[in-house]
């Protein structure tokens, strides 16, 4: 079994918390789309697909302003259950199996999801299987050059980390990922914390507004599909 599907999976008992709970989750409001259908450069003709979509939040607002076609897979049942906009097609499914017939989709995101599995190689690959030929993806994740993956790792070392498997990568270690998976890397920056929870979060910020190449807490990767790999 994909530790994608597995039970164990901290993203899976976190939907079952917080929701059971009526606590805050991850696309619980209302999210606004703009800064995806700007890099994506998002069309009424394109069909667009979210992994780790949650509820579909991102989808119905692309949806309501490009009127793209829009799928989203999410590994929790619970998450996707949430979804009250029947204009989108959620499923849940494996972001290393997704189901999809090949050459599916013109425009791929997905924000902080490729992080949670040791084969980034073999999700890759399935990205590239079901996308269209120069179809272009936004693919964020954390990044390596980062207080918060020093932490991060002290945690999953004590077990305090909650969310099960997690990996951060350097500009380097995903050009070559994307260059095995049949990508061209188009545009590479590092984002700074969206809100600054501790001194950690802090220092990331301050470096990532010295060097944000470099430094800084997310990676955001523009993709283009180049050839098909199998």
């Amino acid at each position: 079994m994909s530790i994608l599907r597995n039970k164990n999976n901290g993203w899976v008992k976190y939907w079952q918390d917080r929701v059971s709970t009526g606590g805050n989750y991850y696309g619980k409001k209302t999210y606004s789309a703009d800064r995806i259908i700007k890099i994506l450069n998002i069309q009424k003709n394109d069909t667009v697909l979210d992994i780790g979509c949650a509820k579909g939040a991102h989808l119905t607002d692309i949806k309501d302003k490009t009127k793209a076609k829009c799928y989203g897979i999410d590994i929790s049942s619970i998450a996707i259950s949430l979804n009250t906009d029947k204009r989108i097609a959620l499923k849940v499914a494996d972001m290393e199996k997704t189901g999809y017939k090949e050459n599916k989709f013109t425009k791929v995101f997905s924000l902080g999801t490729f992080e949670h599995t040791p084969r980034s190689l073999s999700v890759f690959k399935e990205l590239n299987r079901i996308m269209k030929k120069d179809g272009v993806a936004l693919i964020t994740v954390p990044n390596k050059y980062a207080f918060n993956h020093i932490t991060k790792n002290i945690k999953m070392v004590i077990g305090t980390w909650d969310l099960g498997y997690e990996r951060s990568f350097t500009r380097g270690e995903l050009r070559r990922i994307f260059a095995r998976s049949g990508f061209k890397l188009e545009k590479y920056w590092v984002d700074p914390h969206i809100q600054v929870a501790n001194v950690f979060n802090y220092m990331d910020n301050r470096l990532n507004k010295i060097n944000n190449k470099h430094f800084g807490f997310f990676v955001y990767t523009v993709l283009r599909k180049v050839e098909n790999v199998h």
